[in-house]
């Protein structure tokens, strides 16, 4: 497990590790790559919005990963810059880590980075001269302090609309610091020359900045376990807690801000920090009476779990005078979304009613405005006019029969179907048409183990999954690639 350190306490040996590792990646042409991910993405996805810190967590583990198997040590940590004891004078600026400031024309002349020796490159990827810095010479010319650090990591919630820069009171916002004292930004301007662009990770006191910027965030995670990530749904595409976050690529987690929200199923810990137990599920009987709760801070967000036991309609539903905003996540995968609500329930009150499959399912309930707060009840009832509802039957594929002609009509819709085999053999199920269909395949005998998925393998944006497969029942789900995507498609199966 990494462990993430102040980079002015690393022993000899860790800094020469560190470095070496560094070193390694940029002849690979890897660490490169990593300049280029940050230079080339779109400015507004991944600073001034929501996303920073998620987008620039996943960033960082991408690059750990990487200095994890150069250097064959899979417990080595990105040491963070701990701004108030790491100015000018600060032990990490030595010649055995990061060297030292530019001279009178900016150029870094210490140090395992120093003019001759490391090279950064432009946007194209092309050369681009030495590395570049002038501490405290662009207007900034103090680090942020303790005190703002405290100041900053007091603020609720993370986020607020309009989701930029503008966005206040919001924690993300002043981290960045767009407003407040200012954190992340000036650590960029202080260092000036290379940090300053957006080839700044040109620069590896790049990524030991953002690790800093990381803890203070998980710190924060960690006073406030109710204050969760926003926007959930409503904000910028690419902002939205299951958004696929702009340019990162596919890798051992996901790309969506929802993907990298806990450190410690990332495997990350900062130095002097212990492993934080995960709180218990309130868990919602289905069909008993509401359960009382409260949104006792802006911002907050309460999460429950229900178990369904067979496919059939049921309804989420809160009730009470507070003005609610409810999010399904499922099947057995709390980071699935399925869909979310405002006001179909009575007065203000969110409501869904939709088909679900066997398995565990959570809700997320917040407050439509993120600085209200107040009460509600919430509960989860069988849905339909009968006490025992007659359930919706799956659609039944025929392998090598007739297409199934269907539509993702709404937002977050999820289209579930089954098939049968009885010879073990290849067999291929793929979607077509015009939409752009997401595919998972579930079993044998089970909806809920998933042994298979795709996006596009199919023609155009269709899915396809071809796929040896003895005897069973086979469930197939399609959504659409976009969770707010809409659109017509077909589904069958063959073998051979």
């Amino acid at each position: 497990m990494a462990i993430r350190k102040d980079a002015n306490t690393l022993t000899v040996a860790e800094r020469a590790e560190f470095v070496a590792a560094i070193v390694a990646l940029k002849a690979e042409g890897i660490y490169d790559q990593f300049v280029l991910r940050h230079a080339n993405a779109i400015m507004s996805a991944i600073h001034r919005a929501p996303a920073f810190l998620p987008w620039h967590r996943r960033f960082i583990f991408d690059l750990e990963l990487e200095l994890q198997r150069v250097s064959g040590n899979p417990n080595l940590g990105i040491p963070y810059w701990n701004w108030p004891s790491g100015g000018a004078n600060a032990s990490m600026w030595n010649d055995d880590l990061l060297g030292g400031d530019g001279d009178a024309g900016g150029v870094v002349r210490t140090g395992p980075f120093r003019a001759g020796q490391w090279t950064v490159v432009n946007s194209s990827g092309l050369p681009a001269g030495p590395l570049m810095r002038a501490f405290g010479q662009n207007g900034l010319p103090t680090l942020p302090t303790q005190a703002e650090i405290n100041q900053v990591i007091a603020v609720t919630p993370y986020d607020v609309p309009p989701w930029n820069m503008n966005s206040n009171p919001s924690f993300r916002n002043q981290l960045e610091g767009w407003v407040g004292p200012n954190l992340h930004n000036r650590g960029h301007v202080w260092v000036g020359g290379s940090m300053l662009p957006m080839t700044s990770p040109n620069d590896p006191v790049f990524f030991m900045h953002h690790c800093m910027v990381d803890k203070i965030w998980h710190e924060w995670q960690l006073r406030f376990p109710n204050q969760g990530y926003l926007p959930t749904s409503g904000g910028p595409f690419g902002q939205n807690l299951t958004d696929p976050m702009n340019n990162t690529p596919s890798g051992r987690i996901g790309s969506r801000p929802i993907d990298v929200l806990d450190s410690n199923a990332l495997g990350i810990i900062y130095d002097g920090a212990a492993p934080q137990p995960q709180p218990q599920i309130p868990l919602i009987v289905v069909g008993a009476n509401p359960t009382s709760a409260d949104i006792g801070t802006p911002g907050e967000i309460d999460v429950f779990r229900f178990e369904v036991s067979s496919f059939g309609p049921h309804t989420m539903y809160t009730t009470g005078p507070s003005d609610t905003f409810m999010t399904l996540f499922g099947p057995n995968d709390p980071n699935i979304e399925v869909t979310s609500d405002d006001d179909a329930g009575e007065n203000l009150n969110s409501q869904i009613t939709r088909n679900l499959s066997a398995g565990t399912y959570y809700l997320h309930i917040r407050l439509y405005s993120a600085s209200a707060a107040g009460n509600y009840a919430v509960g989860v009832r069988a849905a339909g006019t009968s006490p025992t509802p007659t359930p919706t039957p799956i659609p039944d594929l025929v392998v090598d029969g007739a297409s199934i002609n269907a539509a993702i009509s709404a937002a977050n819709e999820s289209d579930v179907y089954r098939f049968n085999i009885t010879t073990e053999d290849t067999y291929t199920i793929q979607t077509s048409g015009t939409t752009d269909t997401f595919m998972s395949l579930h079993g044998p005998n089970s909806q809920i183990p998933e042994i298979a998925s795709n996006d596009d393998e199919g023609v155009s944006f269709n899915a396809r999954i071809r796929r040896q497969l003895p005897p069973g029942e086979y469930f197939v789900r399609i959504r659409h690639y976009s969770p707010f995507g809409t659109g017509p498609y077909s589904i069958h199966v063959t073998r051979g």
